[in-house]
This record gives structure tokens, C-alpha cells and sequence, in this order.
């Protein structure tokens, strides 16, 4: 039996890939290293990994830079408590996080993937207008949209494939269609319509391109007067930037070719140069001063085992 044959037998009998159907999948890729962006394989010779790992390694495979920091770090600190400590690389990332994405945005909450960094905007927003005795629990999406494969994630993306299984256990979410050039107004007077009832808690969108629905694009303005809309009416912004930060867009954050900013904003994925997970949901000082109580119950109700685990502030 040739190596390869043996990893793809034991790949068989031991391991559950993601997205696929394994009845009838080929064989995956078996993948041995990599560098910059040169994926060296058993099966297929030398590939160029064009999706970057699903979007992630900003950076290319093996990093000098990345490597060297992770492993300063592991012989420093590899893991505490985050809940009643802090740790200086904790504070430097987020001190810099906040450098780079400017004023309103103020705290940095640390998870550990992109689908909980939006888990934690949608529940920062429903804790949000309950601390402010205005329970409003409804949300606003766009049609196409992909958020992650956690159930308020799920919830607020595209309905079909990615969570067809789960639908029936979803919150409702009223989506909006895609913007083209020929919907925009109508679009617009729905939204109007919607944030009017005053129940929506947010508004959450990927600024100006969808990644999972294909890469579709749509115009700043449509952004712009969305978020302008959403003002008026005082419904939160969340801006999914999981996929588009990290010069994906060519600059360092979609919003960035805007006039507008959200109130939370979701990061993960090219945060790390994809070597190692990490999410980051940013929220302006207001959104934060509605969790500050002498109750305790108005303080935030969200945790991980491995929240700021393991930050990285050189991948800046």
C-alpha cells in the first residue's frame, strides 16, 4: 500500500470533513506543508491555494513572522482565565485593534472563531435593549447573506443548504433583498417600513460584498443609506467583517470605502493570518455602558473556555 493510499484509507475511516458529502466526494487533497501561498501535496504535485484556506491565511502558509511570535508566546503564556484576569498581549491587541479602527469603536470582546464573534453581536444586542428597558429581539439581514454555523448565526443567513436541517429551531428574521441597480428604492421603502415597528434590535450585513453567496457586490450608497436608515430609527449596525477586513477589500476594513460605521463589528479569520482561531466583536463605548449596573444579571452573559487564549497583536 503506497502512503498515499494509507492516508486516504484512514481519512475514510476516521475523519468527518466539513460541507461534504462523503457517499460521493472524491478523494480529498492530502496536503503534507505549505508555504507562502504553495500548497505541497501527496496527491496533486505542487497547488497554488487560491481561497487562502477559506479566506484566512492573509499572510501565506508559515509565516517567519507568525511562527516566531506563537512560539514566544507558548514558552511565555499559553492559556489563563480571562474572566477576573487580563494578560498584556490581551491589551496590546486590543489597544491596537482599537488604533486601527478608530473612533466610535471602544472594547474589544474575545472569542474564538467568526461564527461566535457574531454570536456575541447578536446576543450583545438583545442584552443591549433589555438593559435599556427596551426589549426589542427582531433582526434585519440581507437576502444571501452567511454569518456562520452557529444557531444565531445560522438564523441570520441565507436560508437552504448551509441550514435547511436546523430552520424549524431559528429566530425570525426579516431579510431584505439583495440591492441591484434596479430594486434599490424598493428595498429602501421596505427597510423603512420595517425599522419603523421599532422591534428590531439590528441590522446585520456584510458591508458591501457577500463571500459565501458568491462574491456578490453592492454599492456603498445602498450601505450608506441603510445605516443612515437604521440611525433614525435606532436600530444597532453590525458590520460582518469576518471575510472582507484585512486588506481583502483593499483596505484594511470594507467599511473603510464608506462614510458610515457600525456600532458592533464582527472580526476573525485573516486576524490571526489563519494560523490560529480567534474572534473579536468591537462595540462602541455606548453599546458597552448599557451593561454597566450595580445588578449584576445587566452585566454580559457571554463566555468561552479559551476566550483571548492565545492573541496575537504582531499579526498587525
Amino acid at each position: 500500500m503506497t502512503r498515499l493510499m494509507s492516508y486516504l484509507l484512514k481519512d475514510r475511516n476516521y475523519i468527518w470533513h466539513p460541507f461534504t458529502q462523503a457517499q460521493t466526494a472524491p478523494d480529498p487533497i492530502v496536503v503534507l506543508r505549505a508555504k507562502d501561498a504553495t500548497l505541497y501535496t501527496e496527491s496533486h504535485g505542487e497547488l497554488l491555494d487560491g481561497n487562502s484556506s477559506w479566506w484566512v491565511n492573509t499572510h501565506g502558509h508559515s509565516n517567519d513572522h507568525l511562527v516566531n511570535a506563537i512560539i514566544e508566546q507558548a514558552n511565555t503564556l499559553d492559556h489563563c482565565i480571562f474572566a477576573g484576569a487580563t494578560h498584556p498581549k490581551a491589551i496590546e491587541l486590543a489597544e491596537r485593534i482599537i488604533d486601527k479602527l478608530g473612533s466610535p469603536f471602544q472594547k474589544v470582546f474575545f472569542s474564538d472563531n467568526g461564527s461566535t464573534a457574531v454570536e456575541v453581536a447578536i446576543k450583545m444586542a438583545i442584552q443591549y435593549w433589555k438593559n435599556c428597558n427596551q426589549p426589542k429581539t427582531n433582526f434585519l439581514a440581507l437576502d444571501g447573506a452567511y454569518h456562520g454555523d452557529t444557531f444565531g448565526a445560522m438564523s441570520l443567513g441565507q436560508r437552504g443548504y448551509f441550514n435547511e436541517p436546523f430552520e424549524q429551531l431559528f429566530f425570525d428574521v426579516d431579510f431584505l433583498d439583495f440591492p441591484t441597480d434596479s430594486n434599490l428604492n424598493e428595498i429602501l421603502e421596505n427597510a423603512e417600513v420595517l425599522m419603523a415597528s421599532n422591534t428590531f434590535a439590528a441590522i446585520i450585513l456584510e458591508p458591501l460584498i457577500q463571500g459565501s453567496a458568491g462574491m456578490r457586490i453592492y454599492s456603498i450608497e445602498f450601505l450608506e443609506a441603510l445605516v443612515e436608515m437604521a440611525r433614525k430609527h435606532d436600530v444597532i449596525v453590525i458590520f460582518d467583517e469576518v471575510m472582507t477586513a484585512f486588506g481583502r477589500t483593499g483596505k484594511l476594513f470594507a467599511f473603510e470605502h464608506t462614510n458610515v460605521k457600525p456600532d458592533i463589528i464582527c472580526l476573525s479569520k485573516g486576524l490571526t493570518g489563519g494560523v490560529l482561531p480567534l474572534g473579536l466583536t468591537i462595540s462602541t463605548q455606548k453599546i458597552y455602558d448599557a451593561f454597566l449596573s450595580d445588578e449584576k444579571a445587566k452585566a454580559i452573559v457571554i463566555s468561552s473556555s479559551l476566550v483571548a487564549y492565545f492573541p496575537l497583536p504582531k499579526v498587525l
